[in-house]
């Protein structure tokens, strides 16, 4: 294949682009002056690119079927560019709440302390996974509080473990509008009692709260317009895409971007939404709109938009008090991202949806719209930008009419320029082909809820992400894996057919030369992809943590003073220099800060070590719980190098 078109002249913008990001080397992305200006200059770069599209490459309008492929694929385009235009603007700015919570504590609000009452609801989850959030609950500093655990699942076994715990049980007599429902149920019977609450605080069932969640996260409610607060989403737990790649401890989970980047520049446009779990929101307020929304399965977005309308808005306190547990396993992943759609999708439908003329503000409806496109358009234009290459290199068919040159010129310096910004903002956690893998991962679930949600019934069910399970070995969803192969291999084939057979036709050599250049990129993003669908195998029930403790250990009649490795639930890891020979089954007795004098048995023998499992007693177990999940071993990845990303990559195709 021969580029006959000067490249030379159109790398130029791009050196351009390079030469001033080198300012972003400098300035943090908290300055609001750089940020703005480097939001605007990116959007300024698409438009400039769409218009090029336009008067460059289209061909006439006229009936036939290359022509109308062209102009199909450039209207979803500018539908895609619509949603990046908005998340620009919102990326635009950002706020940071926490020096806010700290000038407001809880005693200096008008009336002192509120009264919250932290709901928790079930249906399906494990015991080992509520006794955590239960106990996680009930250890907050915070003076005025009350825990009611709802049990859509009615099982008598959690009855008397709230009991045990002293957190209030509570159950209804049906399932009816999922997750929402259950918390409506008690709500309006909370709001009855002789002492109602003033703030309503929700936990999901595998969530453990850090004994600063309701001290810290009340303190943003000192402002009267500020209905709701939301709080991030940490988890203790690799999620599929972190597990999968290999390298849990160099990537970030899924939704860093989204709750440290994303939410945070919502907050600081007044567009921040409720994420469910982790939140709490004024009872009050809560009630003026009628309860938890039940039209819409994602309840938590529609909670704050509807609040909007009547003139509250939602803050949100950008710090790790909670921490919860991601799901396990592929398609668990998945079926959580399609509710997520679902619902989106479903709030379209309503008065308060963003095309309709409800009472909800118009920037909220402008963000609120970016988020319907991510979830229809970006699938849709994920999937054609891997097609349109194959129908070239397969058919002839040419729907984009550009060269290299013409792509370099033009799409390159938007294209790096976005990659700069959103890698700048999300101190690169945003990696652009872990981004476009991940987004085409979910292409179908999001395609197939999309139209469930714009043309299905009303009355879709709540689906339960299921959490708590172990794999013993390791799991390829080959329905997902196999199509990303496939599409890479013909995209391969497709490129080899031209090598030997030469260029279709009269077709330049400068559009051969951009679609082979497009094609590679697809070919890695698939590869990527595929990755993400070799499920690596999960031993453990409980999640351990890496540690840093001097402990003293008594074993025999010895007393050491040793180093915990790691630490769970169920064990940890002992190591000393000077550790006495240990023999499996043999006793030991570990002195843990806040956890007391812990028994346990030597299961396994290292050179210098010991793998112990605990045999605690019923207060060391909630003591170990308060320890774990205080928020000390938080282990979410918030940075990322490109060249880690790269590694990390090499080391799981290629061992």
């Amino acid at each position: 294949m021969e580029i006959s078109d000067p490249l030379a002249p159109a790398f130029i913008p791009c050196l351009i682009i390079l030469s001033l990001s080198l300012i972003l080397a400098f300035v943090r992305p908290e300055q609001p002056q750089v940020r703005w200006c480097a939001a605007m200059l990116t959007a300024v770069l698409l438009i400039r690119y769409l218009v090029w599209r336009a008067t460059d490459t289209l061909p006439p309008l006229q009936w036939d079927a290359m022509t109308i492929a062209s102009w199909l694929f450039f209207g979803i385009e500018i539908m895609g560019s619509l949603a990046g235009l908005i998340l620009l603007h919102v990326l635009s700015r950002t706020i940071d709440r926490g020096e806010e919570a700290t000038n407001n504590p809880v005693e200096g609000h008008p009336g002192g302390p509120p009264l919250i009452d932290m709901l928790i609801p079930t249906y399906n989850e494990q015991a080992e996974i509520l006794y955590r959030t239960i106990v996680g609950a009930l250890s907050q500093d915070y003076p005025r509080f009350r825990v009611w655990v709802l049990d859509d699942g009615k099982r008598e076994w959690l009855r008397a473990m709230c009991e045990e715990l002293g957190a209030h049980y509570r159950i209804r007599g049906d399932n009816s509008h999922g997750k929402a429902g259950n918390m409506n149920a008690t709500f309006w019977d909370l709001m009855k009692l002789p002492d109602p609450p003033d703030v309503i605080a929700v936990l999901d069932a595998d969530f453990i709260a850090t004994p600063q969640f309701l001290r810290r996260s009340a303190a943003l409610l000192h402002d009267p317009k500020a209905a709701l607060v939301q709080t991030p989403q940490h988890f203790f737990n690799p999620d599929p895409i972190q597990l999968n790649l290999g390298d849990p401890a160099r990537i970030p989970d899924e939704q860093r971007f989204f709750f440290d980047v994303i939410l945070a520049s919502k907050d600081a446009h007044g567009t921040a939404f409720s994420c469910g779990t982790s939140s709490m929101v004024r009872a009050d307020a809560l009630a003026e709109i009628g309860g938890f929304p039940t039209e819409s399965v994602t309840e938590d977005i529609l909670l704050s938009i509807k609040l909007t309308g009547l003139g509250y808005h939602t803050v949100y306190l950008n710090e790790p008090v909670t921490a919860g547990l991601a799901p396990e396993g592929l398609q668990e992943y998945l079926t959580q991202r399609g509710r997520w759609c679902l619902g989106t999708m479903q709030i379209v439908r309503t008065p308060w949806g963003p095309l309709t003329p409800g009472p909800t503000p118009f920037k909220m409806r402008l963000h609120t719209l970016d988020t319907v496109l991510f979830w229809t358009m970006t699938p849709i234009l994920r999937v054609i930008c891997i097609l349109v290459p194959l129908l070239y290199w397969w058919t002839g068919f040419v729907i984009v009419q550009a060269d290299l040159a013409g792509l370099l010129e033009n799409l390159g310096p938007y294209w790096l320029s976005c990659v700069i910004f959103l890698a700048w903002v999300s101190r690169g956690t945003n990696v652009p082909i872990l981004a476009d893998a991940m987004s085409l991962l979910v292409c179908r679930e999001s395609l197939r809820a999309s139209a469930i949600g714009l043309f299905g019934s009303r009355n879709q069910k709540f689906k339960v992400t299921a959490k708590g399970a172990t794999r013993d070995r390791t799991v390829v969803q080959w329905s997902l894996a196999g199509l990303f192969l496939g599409l890479a291999g013909l995209t391969l084939g497709g490129i080899l057919l031209r090598l030997i057979t030469g260029p279709i036709g009269d077709t330049p050599p400068g559009v051969e030369s951009m679609t082979l250049f497009w094609s590679l990129y697809n070919i890695v993003m698939l590869a990527v992809a595929a990755l993400m669908c070799v499920e690596a195998p999960r031993f453990r029930k409980e999640e351990r943590f890496v540690t840093d403790e001097a402990v003293e250990a008594r074993i025999g009649d010895h007393r050491v003073t040793a180093h915990l490795d790691n630490l769970s639930l169920q064990g940890c890891r002992l190591s000393a220099d000077d550790l006495p020979p240990l023999a499996v089954g043999e006793v030991v007795r570990i002195s843990i800060a806040d956890v007391g004098d812990v028994e346990s048995e030597v299961r396994l023998v290292g050179e210098g070590y010991g793998q112990m499992a605990f045999r605690l007693t019923p207060p060391q177990r909630a003591a170990l719980v308060r320890k774990i999940f205080s928020g000390a071993y938080r282990q979410s990845v918030s940075a990322l190098r490109p060249s880690q990303f790269v590694a990390v990559l090499w080391r799981r195709a290629f061992g």
